[in-house]
C-alpha cells in the first residue's frame, strides 16, 4: 500500500482496497445522551448511545468516528444511522471522489467486517448500561 497523503481541502484520498489494509486501534468510546436523544426522536429503538473514535498508526493519522447504540430489544450495539466520520474520502479504480455520502456509507458497511463492538464495550462498560 502506498503511504497516505493528505490533499489540499484536508482528505485523505483512499480506495476501499487500501483503506482495508490498514489496521486501527481504538482512541476513545463514551456515552452521549444527546446522541440517544437523538436516535429516539428518529424512533430508533436505542436504549444507549454513544461515539467511539479510532486511528491508524499511519503518517499522516486517518481517524474514523462513528455514533453507536444498543438496539432496545436484541441489546446489540450496532452503528447509528449516516454516523461515520472520517478525514478519509473514498475514491473509485479511476481516482475519482466517490463522495461524502457514498463514502460515509462504504464506511458503515466497512465497519461490519470489523470486531470494534467488544472494544467499546468494555471501554463505556455496556454490561451495566
Amino acid at each position: 500500500m502506498h503511504q497516505p497523503i493528505v490533499s489540499h481541502d484536508g482528505y485523505i484520498r483512499l480506495s476501499l482496497r487500501n483503506l482495508s489494509e490498514i489496521p486501527f486501534v481504538h482512541l476513545a468510546s463514551d456515552l452521549d445522551t444527546g446522541i440517544l436523544e437523538e436516535l429516539q426522536m428518529q424512533t430508533v429503538p436505542a436504549q444507549t448511545a454513544g461515539y467511539s473514535e479510532w486511528i491508524s498508526n499511519t503518517t499522516p493519522a486517518i481517524s474514523l468516528g462513528w455514533s453507536w447504540f444498543v438496539h432496545s430489544d436484541s441489546r446489540r450495539l450496532l452503528p447509528a444511522p449516516e454516523a461515520v466520520r472520517s478525514n478519509v474520502m473514498l475514491i473509485d479504480a479511476r481516482g475519482y471522489d466517490l463522495g461524502p455520502t457514498a463514502t460515509s456509507f462504504l464506511f458503515t458497511t466497512w465497519l461490519a467486517t470489523h470486531d470494534w463492538e467488544h472494544a467499546v464495550s468494555e471501554a463505556v462498560d455496556i454490561s451495566s448500561s
